[in-house]
């Protein structure tokens, strides 16, 4: 039974609006999320056509936190997609993660990692990387992990093979509806006990190097070494101040 003044939708754009004032939110926000001008969510809230994509109620539904379930076709009154809304807040009071299917089925396959390695004569470095239905990750080296998705980021924890060290990589939930999107990877150097900071890309598609080069840039503003005397004076403190 649909209870009284439950307002029902017929478009997606309908639903946007409805959203965008029971959540009240920024609109300026979401035009700058979609790369598009404030009068354009304007328009689209006036209903006055039809053409959100699957990419911009993605964008939207990961940014804000919201159940990309709410624009199924199915769903058509304010109480149920009030109900989706409010139930996704209570499971994000108990856990920083979250089981967000449309996230993991849209990362679902096979990817190349491209980002320039430790050492400093070495060309970028390539890996495949498999995220699996279950959110298991495996990649070509034999490293095993897993993803785990947040409200906004989302990152891929892995064990290296040889030398059981982490490797960590962050990423936007967002951009995971593109076929390419950056990412920062924190991991020890080859063969030093010591962190690095690096910048790289995930791609749906196996890329030349020489193109991956061109996207990635230059090294020097991509990537960040730990240095020895970081790790001295901690160690020094540490007996200084007992």
């Amino acid at each position: 039974m649909i209870e009284e003044n439950n307002e029902r939708f017929y478009n997606n754009e309908e639903k946007l609006d409805f959203i965008i004032k029971y959540l009240k939110l920024n609109v300026t926000e979401i035009a700058n999320l979609w790369g598009v001008q404030p009068n354009y969510i304007s328009k689209l809230r006036e209903h006055t056509y039809d053409s959100l994509k699957p990419m911009h109620l993605y964008a939207f539904s990961s940014s804000f936190n919201i159940p990309f379930e709410v624009f199924d076709k199915n769903i058509k009154y304010a109480n149920d997609i009030k109900m989706i809304i409010e139930n996704q807040n209570r499971v994000k009071e108990t856990s920083i993660f979250n089981n967000n299917e449309h996230i993991l089925k849209t990362m679902e396959g096979e990817w190349f990692a491209y980002f320039y390695p430790s050492n400093q004569f070495a060309e970028v470095y390539s890996i495949k990387t498999t995220i699996h239905s279950d959110g298991t990750v495996t990649d070509e080296n034999k490293n095993g992990g897993k993803l785990l998705i947040g409200q906004n980021q989302s990152i891929i924890v892995k064990e290296a093979f040889n030398s059981k060290n982490l490797v960590v990589i962050v990423f936007d939930n967002h951009q995971v509806a593109y076929n390419m999107f950056h990412f920062s990877l924190v991991s020890k150097r080859n063969h030093v006990n010591r962190e690095m900071l690096n910048f790289g890309f995930f791609s749906r598609k196996e890329i030349e190097p020489d193109l991956v080069k061109e996207v990635l840039g230059d090294k020097e503003h991509l990537q960040l070494k730990m240095k020895c005397d970081f790790v001295e004076r901690i160690s020094e403190y540490v007996e200084i101040l007992g």
